[in-house]
């Protein structure tokens, strides 16, 4: 699936920052906002995963797996919880850019406890999000010495 479910996960999390930044315009209750949100996130992996696997392959997956799965879950639950309360105090580019950084722990624990390969393309991505870091204090110090002034 490799490619397709790339391109699918990327413009899955840029239609979740539209839907919130719409949400929060609308007046919208974060808490029922982000169940939704993760409803149906939820019932579309269960329906591709059904249609990749079948029934049998997809009730075999591993509890280990599932267990993992369940709690990172639940910290991006909160963490988007935590994002769409946060919108009203702050700029949402930055806000974003913040969640989808978050990605990074989940990769770096893959890599440590699955004992994945660290590919160039790895590497690299977990470069440009050491960069990204970098530019989010460098934009927050400037905006600091803007607001002394």
């Amino acid at each position: 699936m490799g490619y397709p479910a790339l391109i699918l996960a990327l413009l899955s999390l840029g239609g979740l920052g539209l839907l919130s930044k719409v949400a929060d315009r609308l007046g919208c209750r974060p808490a029922p906002v982000n169940l939704f949100l993760f409803l149906w996130a939820g019932l579309l992996v269960l329906l591709v995963s059904l249609v990749y696997n079948g029934v049998a392959g997809t009730a075999a997956v591993p509890g280990t797996i599932a267990g993992v799965a369940i709690v990172f879950g639940i910290l991006a639950s909160v963490a988007v919880l935590a994002f769409l309360h946060a919108v009203h105090y702050g700029k949402i580019s930055t806000s974003w850019l913040v969640i989808n950084l978050s990605a990074a722990l989940p990769t770096v624990l893959s890599v440590l406890l699955y004992r994945e390969e660290v590919t160039l393309r790895r590497g690299a991505s977990l470069l440009l999000v050491l960069v990204a870091l970098a530019l989010l204090w460098m934009d927050r110090r400037a905006e600091e010495a803007r607001s002394k002034e």
